[in-house]
């Protein structure tokens, strides 16, 4: 399982670098900062209803599973600061857990016009036979891939005081499609 981790770890690192890297050669590096996006970005590439999948890796004491979802949520951008609510739900394949759901607020930065940095946290629930609720929160990557999708990899730690331990520690890519404006 330890191999499993790295390679899931190193996948993650190169997702990001490949993320970065088409946004930082497609930016137009002559106007920088709130004025690149009061003159390209309107109207916002990152604000509006969207709608994805999720595929990962989930740990919960000693507990390896693969995990996949889907995830639904709105965001509104103010120039770099994108923020937003997102749902989502999760089937694992672990002994203890069969599935994990959350509601979350997420605040992000871009640091390019399709690149951004995210945190997130709210209410998580695990299921495996009792339903337990806990507090969520993460950190992610997403970059643009056209207007209207977008990848993103992120980190989720569930903590739940119930039956199922310590929690669950998710590693997860995603793919979102924007639904509306």
């Amino acid at each position: 399982m330890r191999a499993l981790r790295r390679g899931v770890v190193g996948l993650t690192v190169l997702a990001g670098i490949g993320l970065a890297a088409p946004a930082a050669v497609a930016d137009d590096t002559r106007i920088a900062g709130p004025a690149y996006y009061e003159r390209y970005e309107r109207p916002s590439i990152w604000s509006g209803l969207y709608g994805g999948v999720h595929l990962g890796h989930a740990d919960a004491d000693h507990d390896d599973s693969f995990v996949g979802g889907v995830q639904l949520g709105y965001n509104w951008q103010a120039n770099q600061i994108v923020y937003g609510l997102e749902g989502d739900i999760s089937l694992l394949g672990m002994h203890s857990i069969d599935w994990l759901a959350s509601v979350r607020g997420r605040a992000g930065y871009l640091i390019q016009p399709r690149l951004m940095i995210y945190a997130t946290a709210g209410l998580g629930l695990l299921n495996g036979g009792d339903t337990d609720a806990g507090f969520v929160y993460g950190l992610g990557v997403e970059g643009k891939l056209t207007p209207t999708m977008s990848a993103r990899i992120e980190y989720l730690s569930f903590n739940s005081d119930g039956t199922h331990g310590d929690g669950v520690g998710v590693i997860r890519a995603g793919l979102n499609i924007k639904l509306g404006p």
